[in-house]
């Protein structure tokens, strides 16, 4: 087989069909998982439904489950991780009605940020983002299982 101009371009544009063809449907793929993802990120993960998820920055991150009378349970999740508490509606004796954050090695130091225990079976995920000195903190409930 001879090598022409023509032939260089007929392959050419065989060859850029099949980019734009395969690219195509790469993306519709891509598209059509989007979707999924962002609606899979409402939920809680699987085994921790109704649960409080709770995920430290860079920082220390002391988190406490409380009665209006400031009676409750409380726990420190070391930076870079997540803790999963299953305390977060209490249980017959013990109602807790708000999520108190503070930041650092005190856990018992100043008030950051506060979240409202959400409905019975409904689930919390907070992240803590910023610094130590500045620490950030937001939560979303998540709907029941």
């Amino acid at each position: 087989m001879r090598i022409n101009a023509k032939n260089v371009v007929v392959s050419g544009l065989v060859a850029g069909a099949v980019l734009v063809v395969g690219g195509g449907i790469a993306a519709a793929v891509n598209l059509e998982q989007v979707p999924s993802q962002v609606q899979n990120s409402h939920h809680a993960e699987p085994g921790h439904e109704g649960e409080g998820k709770y995920t430290a920055g860079d920082y220390r991150l002391h988190v406490r489950e409380l009665t209006d009378d400031g009676e409750g349970f409380g726990t420190t999740v070391e930076p870079g991780t997540t803790y999963y508490s299953k305390t977060l509606h209490g249980s017959e004796s013990w109602q807790p009605t708000v999520l108190k954050f503070s930041v650092g090695d005190e856990a018992d130091g100043p008030i950051v940020f506060s979240y409202p225990i959400p409905e019975g079976g409904e689930g919390v995920d907070c992240v803590a983002s910023g610094t130590e000195a500045e620490p950030t903190v937001e939560c979303t409930t998540t709907p029941a299982g």
